[in-house]
């Protein structure tokens, strides 16, 4: 009877392994994911120098490509410093926001992209972890400002 017990404890030891392994593994994927959108948006930014509409476009498509999150972002005006340009153009789980609302010295604008890393296992429901990136600096070769919303 004393080694049912021990068998007992050794499955639920290893239940409790796989699922935190599973955990682990169900993390990781998901904070590649959302690192690999962020970089594929602040490229698109960089490639059309600049949020405009070009660039709107090419982030529609990769994120349509990608199958990401279909919901709402709860942008905030101000995040780091930089200010809010737009989000949710197309309905997906991603914010743009510009180092300052007018150019500094050189004109040189400068971007950052949060998105989130979703993370959605049976016993955790839903977990949002936001991911920030920054663009390098762009030249502002005309007088008009960015896009804004």
């Amino acid at each position: 009877m004393g080694s049912s017990i021990g068998h007992a404890f050794l499955y639920n030891l290893v239940i409790f392994f796989i699922i935190v392994i599973f955990a682990f593994i169900s993390g990781t994927l998901s904070y590649y994911k959302a690192f690999k959108v962020n970089n594929r948006i602040v490229h698109a930014i960089e490639k059309f120098e600049g949020y405009n509409e070009m660039s709107k476009a090419e982030i529609d498509r990769i994120l349509s490509s990608f199958g990401y999150s279909l919901e709402d972002a709860n942008c905030k005006e101000k995040y780091n410093n930089m200010f809010l340009v737009d989000a949710l153009e197309y309905n997906y789980n991603y914010c743009v926001y510009i180092e300052t609302e007018t150019p500094k010295v050189n004109n040189y604008y400068s971007y950052g992209v949060l998105t989130y890393m979703k993370l959605d296992l049976p016993i955790i429901n839903i977990l949002n972890i936001p991911v920030f990136t920054r663009t390098n600096k762009i030249y502002k070769f005309t007088s008009t400002k960015p896009l804004e919303s």
